[in-house]
């Protein structure tokens, strides 16, 4: 297997263990699974359309900062969500805009073809 289709199955487990654990009402660990599926994601389309894979938060937030802007802005706005699951509870509103956050980036993003299917509900 690839690396793209190593991330592309990293996300999408995920992805579908947050939305798992968010139906059953384990909202913290739903926040910081949704959370990494957010950042496998990002990993993937810098991967696929760059051929580099990030080695940390801050790298991968450069790229996105420079070459991604539109994705940059979608994972800065939602960065405070994460970073506050170290040290308080997760209510649902993270989870959600974390998760919309997603649907967003898959949206508008055509790297992520092939991805949207198994993200709809």
């Amino acid at each position: 297997m690839d690396q793209a289709e190593e991330l592309k199955n990293t996300f999408l487990e995920e992805y579908s263990s947050a939305k798992m654990l968010y139906k059953l009402d384990k909202i913290k660990s739903a926040v910081i699974l949704i959370s990494k599926s957010l950042f496998a994601l990002c990993d993937y389309i810098i991967y696929k359309k760059y051929g580099k894979l990030p080695k940390n938060h801050s790298e991968r937030f450069r790229i996105l900062e420079v070459r991604e802007r539109a994705i940059f802005a979608e994972v800065d706005l939602v960065w405070s969500k994460y970073t506050e699951t170290y040290s308080k509870p997760s209510g649902e509103e993270s989870y959600k805009m974390l998760y919309e956050a997603i649907k967003r980036i898959i949206k508008n993003e055509k790297s992520c073809e092939g991805i949207e299917k198994s993200v709809e509900e």
